[in-house]
């Protein structure tokens, strides 16, 4: 079973923006944006690492810690998750008895990176197979590249047709599908769809890969309960600023 995170966190945006940083690096997330969420998603699921933000309305994030290890006896790693200068964060880490914490200045390859070394700290091989179906060759390389350089398996697949062929086999049934929009023949929207109505790859994650515009992209999200997106662009310019490292 996939190592999952949960976030805990009242702003959209910020659960959105490290939801999706975390599905794109092969980790299965999910939100709680209050007590009420929290203790059904901690009744349905496990989790080995739990994000949670200091300031929130309904509660405060140290004492979120201290009801989770005392009254849920939790043993998941527990990170305060803030914009709080790094001083006071270390003072509430101590004070509440976290694992550790992250500082939202830091980035979300810094708070994704913090997972990561906490999930194989507590044991968990964090490697995933991942399918990525694109027509266009060099984002396929970019990609293919990038997540094997991080040990994970990657197929490939240059249309719905070689996806779906992948993806009904259990031997080759990936955990996450990174998926282009515009693609020949069956787009990436109902291919998405087919997926995700289909109870046999209930454990499929599938984040959308696209140069769409936001709005657009969101619409996707929502309509086809795709798990997030990444924009392409955003890949184009990491692979600019590492060359220019």
């Amino acid at each position: 079973m996939a190592a999952r995170v949960l976030v805990i966190d009242d702003s959209p945006m910020t659960v959105q923006l490290i939801s999706e940083a975390l599905t794109a690096a092969g980790i299965g997330v999910d939100s709680a944006s209050d007590l009420a969420s929290l203790d059904a998603r901690l009744d349905s699921n496990t989790y080995e690492v739990v994000l949670v933000d200091v300031n929130m309305p309904e509660m405060y994030g140290d004492d979120v810690v201290e009801f989770l290890r005392v009254q849920r006896r939790l043993s998941a790693k527990l990170f305060l998750y803030s914009d709080l200068p790094e001083h006071e964060l270390i003072e509430k880490m101590k004070h509440s008895g976290a694992d550790g914490y992250v500082a939202k200045s830091q980035g979300l390859e810094a708070a994704v990176e913090t997972i990561r070394d906490a999930l194989e700290g507590a044991g968990q091989v964090v490697k995933h197979r991942v399918l990525v179906v694109d027509d266009s060759e060099p984002t396929v390389r970019l990609l293919k590249a990038e997540l094997e350089a991080k040990g994970h398996e990657v197929m490939t697949a240059n249309g719905a047709d070689a996806a779906t062929k992948i993806i009904l086999k259990k031997k080759t049934r990936p955990d996450l599908v990174l998926l282009d929009v515009n693609m020949p023949g069956v787009n990436g929207e109902e291919l998405c769809r087919f997926i995700k109505t289909n109870s046999l790859f209930a454990g499929i994650q599938v984040v959308f890969c696209s140069a769409a515009d936001e709005a657009e992209l969101q619409r996707l999200v929502k309509s086809c309960g795709a798990d997030g997106y990444v924009r392409k662009d955003q890949l184009i310019a990491r692979e600019i600023l590492d060359l220019l490292t």
